[in-house]
């Protein structure tokens, strides 16, 4: 494969497909630079020369920043030449100048994709291809190339959940590093792992709500009824029952319907309208 097929010319149409979902096999570099900017014309040469010395291992995408201002602004680009480095579909690295050769060889050394990354990234094919069996295989096969890497492990408490395998999942979760355990992702499924255990031994939605309909002040089915529905992710439902026996129960199970509340948020995400306005509803009820 020739130099040329890790080399582009970035644009705001092309950079989804270029960088980001190109970066889920090999590092980007993304270069911006402009026509009148001497270290630019210096650096490109030097980072087309470790393409040629490292073919294959991360791909540069050129941004003339002066025709893509756009991107140039949604990355806060302030002075040239800037070099953003992306990996996974996030921006980990960057640095502004002309620097040494054996600095962007270190910086780029840091994020080459290794095999244990290369399986991860054969088992999501899998995965999103429907064969939940060869991703399973796979991630395992990447766990023990590196049982220390946070997204393998993430990724297969993913897989584990899907599968129902819900105590697998928490315990692989609670053994990450704190740093990892505090990503929005692993949080929420956290919270939907305990929505699910939660409801596992409850009785059924037809059953429940018939109970509150002859009982509807007994707290525990409607709690049960409200992690079942926010479980389905009939969110709002949910909430409106918690809600309910927060108004009139704050006892109940030790404050449980506002704690199941507030997990619920996590769940459900603050991009969501819904959080917003339940929470201004849990405020006015508390208060």
């Amino acid at each position: 494969m020739s130099n040329a097929n890790y080399i582009f010319d970035a644009t705001e149409e092309n950079f989804q497909q270029g960088v980001i979902e190109n970066s889920y096999k090999a590092p980007v570099l993304v270069d911006f630079w402009a026509e009148w900017c001497e270290p630019c014309k210096q650096l490109i040469p030097l980072l087309e020369k470790l393409v040629a010395d490292m073919p294959g291992q991360f791909v540069l995408a050129k941004v003339d920043s002066e025709a893509q201002q756009a991107l140039s602004q949604k990355f806060q680009i302030r002075s040239i030449p800037t070099v953003l480095v992306f990996k996974n579909g996030e921006m980990l690295d960057q640095f502004s100048g002309l620097i040494p050769e054996q600095t962007i060889r270190d910086i780029i050394a840091k994020h080459i994709v290794t095999a244990a990354e290369t399986m991860r990234n054969r088992a999501i094919e899998d995965i999103q291809a429907g064969d939940l069996t060869a991703g399973m295989s796979k991630l395992l096969e990447a766990e023990k190339l590196d049982p220390e890497n946070a997204m393998i492990q993430i990724d297969l408490a993913h897989l584990e959940a899907q599968q129902k395998n819900y105590p697998e999942a928490k315990s692989r979760l609670s053994r990450l590093k704190l740093v990892d355990r505090e990503k929005d992702d692993v949080i929420s499924l956290l919270n939907k792992i305990e929505f699910t255990l939660t409801t596992e031994n409850a009785p059924s939605i037809d059953e429940l709500l018939k109970t509150i309909e002859v009982s509807p002040d007994e707290s525990l089915p409607r709690y049960q009824l409200a992690t079942q529905l926010i479980s389905q992710e009939d969110f709002e439902a949910g909430l409106d029952h918690l809600l309910y026996i927060l108004q009139r129960d704050r006892k109940f199970q030790d404050d449980a319907a506002h704690k199941t509340m507030l997990s619920a948020f996590t769940l459900i995400g603050d991009d969501n309208p819904l959080v917003g306005q339940y929470r201004r509803k849990m405020f006015n009820a508390m208060h």
